[in-house]
């Protein structure tokens, strides 16, 4: 059984929406009558292992966001935090927030995967708290070919990562401050930037309808997963 553990969770909300070629962020759009940010965020808020959130947007849309969490009666996020240039340093203004609260874990989430659910959220927790580095994942089910190298790859050993990552909150904290001190910027996630660390992530089974929502397209998928939860 887990021990009990402060845990917070960090959604990334900081895109701007310029791939959905308008002046709304994506994570502002509505999904099923409702913005999707909302939707990601009441899996975190019913979570009973989630003491807090900690949300990452861009400065402008601050007051849209308190709005809407007043309006849905989202109670756990403890503050707004601005975003960073990048996702990394995004997420690394929000670590930094969080030295004040020193959780035990922390949970970083994209804003835009709105099917998260309980499951993955309570999986991630617990198997940090065991192994200080986790990510969601799915298993490639396509052919893999890289043009340069004009080779297949070996499917078996490539995997499709998702969030929820979670970490043990010092360990990732610490990581993103060596990356500051050699002014790194572009890991794409926290399990890439510990990677360049030669600290492994653990991959656990994540969830196909588990999509991040980046354009258009995915916009139109999202909206026919609605309809199976």
């Amino acid at each position: 059984m887990m021990a009990k553990q402060k845990i917070c969770a960090i959604i990334v909300a900081g895109g701007k929406g310029r791939r959905m070629e308008g002046n709304t962020p994506k994570q502002f759009m509505k999904l099923d009558n409702d913005p999707i940010i909302v939707k990601t965020l009441q899996f975190f808020e019913a979570s009973k292992m989630i003491n807090t959130i900690i949300l990452i947007l861009p400065k402008k849309w601050k007051k849209k966001a308190q709005y809407l969490l007043n309006k849905y009666r989202i109670k756990k996020v403890v503050a707004i935090v601005p975003a960073g240039r990048t996702r990394q340093s995004s997420v690394y203004n929000g670590l930094v927030f969080l030295k004040n609260l020193n959780p035990d874990i922390v949970v970083i989430h994209d804003a835009v995967r709105p099917f998260v659910t309980k499951t993955l959220i309570e999986a991630a927790c617990i198997n940090a708290a065991r192994f200080d580095a986790v990510s969601c994942s799915i298993p490639v089910r396509d052919a893999l070919y890289e043009k340069g190298r004009k080779q297949f790859l070996n499917r078996k050993n490539i995997v499709r990562v998702q969030t929820p990552q979670a970490f043990t909150f010092s360990l990732l904290l610490n990581a993103h401050t060596r990356a500051r001190k050699r002014k790194r910027w572009d890991f794409p996630d926290d399990s890439s930037l510990l990677l360049s660390y030669r600290i492994e992530t653990v991959f656990i089974n994540g969830d196909e309808r588990n999509i991040k929502i980046t354009d258009r397209e995915y916009l139109k998928l999202a909206r026919a997963i609605v309809q199976s939860f």
